[in-house]
């Protein structure tokens, strides 16, 4: 198990095209993060969307490594006819940092209804699930649910 895991996300870029930056930093109870790879589970809401022809268009240029989960989802509908998605992406471990990693996913606003005064809108992303495997010459295998 580990003493401590630091999951922090940011939303980068301005306007309806943005990027989600996940980085995650475990403490230091795994001996060596070099045989480890870092699966993330990211819960869309339906506020925001992520395109599956950018993400197999990143894929194709090795920018991430990130799966829809979701099928059956129209990007182009508004917020209040949308669903919940999933995205799966392995995070890379992070040059800068030896007990981190670290993941880039493209998400996109939707559009929602008009208000009659002008006002913000606020759309609340989850923490992800993190399941991690590691292979050290035995079978090790450990997964871990960051909670909300």
């Amino acid at each position: 198990t580990c003493s401590e895991i630091i999951l922090r996300q940011e939303v980068l870029k301005d306007g309806f095209h943005r990027d989600l930056l996940i980085k995650v930093k475990f403490g230091g109870s795994i001996e060596d993060l070099q045989t480890c790879r870092l699966l993330i589970k990211q819960y869309i809401p339906t506020g925001l969307f992520v395109d599956p022809y950018e993400l197999a268009s990143l894929r194709e240029r090795n920018i991430t490594e990130a799966v829809m989960v979701s099928e059956n989802f129209n990007i182009e509908a508004p917020n209040y006819l949308s669903k919940e998605s999933e995205v799966l992406i392995y995070a890379r471990q992070d040059s800068q940092c030896i007990d981190c990693f670290q993941a880039f996913l493209p998400v996109h606003y939707r559009y929602h209804r008009p208000h009659s005064k002008d006002g913000e809108t606020f759309i609340v992303l989850n923490n992800p699930d993190l399941l991690m495997y590691c292979d050290q010459g035995k079978d090790c295998k450990s997964f871990w649910r960051v909670e909300n």
